[in-house]
């Protein structure tokens, strides 16, 4: 972790939430999202002022790069000012655009500056988003054009009727991409990865990608989850393989922060079953403590939800339905979906 990294699990519970998402609906062509219907606070006029506020605002997730060079996500409360709010996200995520001032401490936006997006159409029989971007979206430096896609595609497939983007520039699609010649012949998804690395000694023709979800922490102590796709010796047990990964922790300690003390004698079982994956953990995980890190336990939602079909997870510890963090909440009581939105800037 950059700068100042503090020592032992970082507190996140006031950082990193489970917000209400957005929904998509409609035809085929520009779909509108209806904004979110979040309630706060206690009675009646507190239900109006939630309602009002979501008339004019809603959630979206924006990807940008961060200080250490990862492409993280940024949940933050857009101006409802036009339903095709999957076009808004975009438009705030150019550089020199209303998104930068939104953003925390060392964190750049990753569409090149004068990007616009002169139509977003998604088709939701396909699922495929298709973009077209005007001729400033290829002004960028080879070293970004990855970044710049993992970012457009990991933000269009965080609407639930988005899983596939196609991108065109000027009313042509593209092949591939102008200068490091990434192919585009087929619709980008989630498989494409973000911040990708390698495990050491396995070779990319017999690998087997997980996402895991890491930390990092801004210099004014901002604290957000870092997805970061590694490929693995092939295996047939992904679940597993997930979060045995997880338990590894990053492989770059320097820049991010792992989600569980690191022990080479815990062993946790796995098993997938339909929508809900059964984890049953090692209570080693918990070191001399107790209570397991709230922030591990989130990070296995997010890693098996984002790497399997499951929509849920189970957890036990050791067999015992009764799990504990150390937010002091049972994790265990019920299968947890996975958030809909991750890291919130409060604006």
């Amino acid at each position: 972790m950059n700068r100042n990294k503090k020592v032992g699990w970082i507190s996140i519970i006031a950082s990193v939430g489970i917000l209400s998402g957005c929904s998509l609906s409609g035809t085929t062509g520009s779909t509108p999202i209806d904004p979110p219907q979040e309630l706060t606070g206690e009675g009646e006029g507190a239900a109006i002022a939630a309602s009002a506020e979501a008339a004019t605002s809603f959630n979206a997730t924006l990807f940008a790069r961060d200080a250490d060079g990862y492409v993280a996500p940024l949940s933050v409360k857009l101006p409802f000012e036009t339903p095709d709010v999957a076009k808004r996200t975009l438009q705030y995520m150019v550089k020199g655009g209303p998104g930068e001032d939104l953003m925390p401490e060392g964190f750049s936006a990753l569409l090149p500056e004068g990007t616009e997006i002169i139509s977003l159409d998604i088709d939701t029989t396909t699922k495929t988003a298709t973009i077209d971007f005007n001729e400033a979206f290829l002004a960028y430096d080879e070293a970004d054009e990855r970044q710049i896609l993992e970012g457009v595609t990991w933000a269009m497939t965080s609407y639930p009727s988005v899983e596939y983007v196609q991108l065109w520039v000027g009313g042509k699609a593209l092949k591939e991409m102008p200068v490091a010649k990434t192919p585009l012949a087929a619709p980008l998804s989630r498989k494409f990865g973000i911040n990708v690395e390698r495990a050491s000694g396995v070779e990319f023709s017999r690998a087997t990608p997980v996402t895991l979800y890491f930390l990092n922490q801004t210099a004014d102590s901002f604290t957000y989850y870092v997805p970061v796709t590694r490929l693995i010796d092939l295996t047939d047990d992904v679940a597993s393989a997930t979060v045995a990964e997880l338990v590894k922790g990053p492989l770059d300690t320097s820049k991010l922060e792992a989600v569980f003390l690191p022990t080479e004698s815990a062993e946790s079982t796995v098993s997938l079953t339909g929508d809900n994956v059964a984890v049953d953990l090692d209570a080693a995980l918990a070191g001399s403590g107790a209570k397991l890190p709230v922030e591990g336990l989130q990070a296995v939602v997010l890693s098996l939800t984002e790497t399997t079909p499951a929509k849920s997870v189970q957890i036990t510890v050791d067999g015992a339905a009764q799990v504990i963090a150390t937010d002091d909440k049972d994790y265990g009581a019920q299968p947890v979906a996975r958030p809909k939105a991750l890291n919130p800037l409060e604006l």
